[in-house]
């Protein structure tokens, strides 16, 4: 692992590395080719304009007075052949034609010369630009030598920089590759423990690790509620399953054969309905639930009946109370895990007495004559798998926790009153309720 780490590292610089050197080296390529074809320019423009406009001089002096001297400077030497007599000609330059090309003087001389006729006598101008090129150096070469040279710190600079920001995304993905995942526990990435606080680009590469960290930490807690949520909600309706197959076993009529295996119809339909409630539940949101207009007291009579037959107390009695019809606009399947888990938890903690549920125009309490709940326990009792002070029934302590997050999800209001030995009640209020007293009945 250390191996590919210090691949990963060294292959980053060393691509670095070869962006910033092709990068001078384009420069550099480029600086030369634009001052070799600016000396191309010199002299082939410049050079011969300026020696075309010296033979012009020379042959308009020349025809009115034949005896004008020739150009005869440091830089420009004149020879004149007059009526083809070469004489006064230089051997080397005697065979060059009318035009401007350089011309071989000796091994190491090369001057630009340029040859023109008028009225049979053959001009040959010779420029030696030995002394312009030293002109050319000092003017030319050493200011591109300067500006190479600030180009090339300013290339080194700037690949001080970025090798000094790459490393802090090489030791920000380092970070990334070696985060624990299986411990649960998701820590966030801290400014200091990267360089610069300042260092606006670090910072928003470390917010949006960050971010991803909380979005992941949130779907994995969404899969977690979803598990242990699923286990605790399937326990009902497969007790229900469990007491209907029994009682297959004893009824021989048709008739009671068939109302068991339509109850058991019902609830494995609801089983199914309720999976696809905790599946859309465990998404980012609740859009796709679809919201019904739900009848709180035929709800409740059907979840009580399910409830005595999967958690059957012989000496509990157990009433539906109600002021009127209640209507909600809200997911059945939720309504029906937040009524079962409360109706279920009043059932198993009361072994004698009554289970009460009174629904009036706010909302619906459910009371019983339980064990009831201490004030610790009564400040505990939403936290999951928290089972309070009574641990002889079986579960897991997350029925509470379930109900309290789908009335925080949905905007209702969860109340608990209870007192230890004496019975505890819940209070679910639903502030959009419709409410019909039954005196307006038609």
């Amino acid at each position: 692992m250390r191996f590919r780490r210090r691949r990963y590292r060294d292959g980053l610089n060393s691509k670095l590395i070869r962006v910033f050197v092709l990068q001078v080296l384009a420069i550099s390529v480029a600086t030369v080719l634009g001052v070799y074809g600016a000396a191309l320019v010199v002299e082939r423009v410049l050079v011969q304009e300026a020696l075309n406009g010296e033979a012009e001089h020379f042959w308009e002096r020349y025809r009115k007075d034949n005896s004008f001297p020739l150009p005869n400077t440091n830089n420009l030497r004149g020879y004149m052949a007059q009526r083809s007599d070469f004489s006064g000609v230089p051997e080397w330059l005697r065979d060059e034609a009318p035009g401007f090309r350089r011309v071989r003087e000796a091994p190491q001389s090369e001057p630009v010369v340029h040859v023109s006729d008028r009225g049979g006598d053959r001009l040959y101008l010779v420029f030696d630009e030995v002394q312009v090129s030293a002109l050319a150096f000092y003017f030319g070469i050493a200011p591109l030598t300067g500006v190479l040279l600030l180009i090339y710190l300013l290339t080194w600079l700037g690949y001080l920089m970025s090798r000094r920001a790459v490393s802090t995304v090489i030791l920000l993905a380092e970070q990334v590759r070696n985060y624990d995942f299986q411990s649960g526990q998701f820590e966030q990435f801290t400014l200091d423990d990267f360089g610069d606080p300042n260092d606006t680009e670090v910072i928003a590469l470390i917010t949006a690790f960050n971010q991803f960290i909380q979005r992941l930490e949130s779907f994995i807690q969404r899969e977690r509620n979803f598990t242990r949520n699923a286990s605790h909600e399937l326990r009902t309706p497969l007790a229900v399953v469990k007491a209907n197959l029994e009682l297959l076993s004893r009824f021989d009529e048709p008739e009671r054969r068939q109302r068991v295996v339509d109850r058991m119809a019902r609830t494995v339909r609801d089983m199914e309905s309720l999976v696809e409630t905790l599946l859309i539940l465990a998404r980012e949101s609740e859009s796709k639930l679809s919201q019904t207009s739900v009848v709180l007291n035929d709800l409740l009579a059907e979840l009580l009946d399910q409830v005595k037959r999967a958690v059957p107390r012989e000496n509990v009695t157990t009433s539906i109370e109600a002021t009127g019809l209640v209507e909600v606009e809200a997911p059945e399947r939720v309504l029906a895990i937040v009524f079962t888990n409360l109706l279920r938890n009043a059932m198993t903690y009361t072994e004698q007495g009554s289970v009460d549920v009174l629904i009036d125009r706010n909302g619906v309490t459910i009371r019983d004559t339980g064990c009831g709940m201490s004030e610790a326990d009564l400040e505990r009792m939403f936290e999951p798998f928290y089972r309070g002070h009574d641990r002889s029934n079986e579960g897991y302590g997350l029925g509470l926790s379930i109900v309290n997050r789908l009335c925080s999800r949905f905007g209702w209001t969860l109340h608990a009153d209870s007192e230890l030995g004496v019975g505890t009640e819940m209070r679910l209020e639903f502030p959009r309720a419709r409410f019909q007293p039954f005196a307006e009945r038609p």
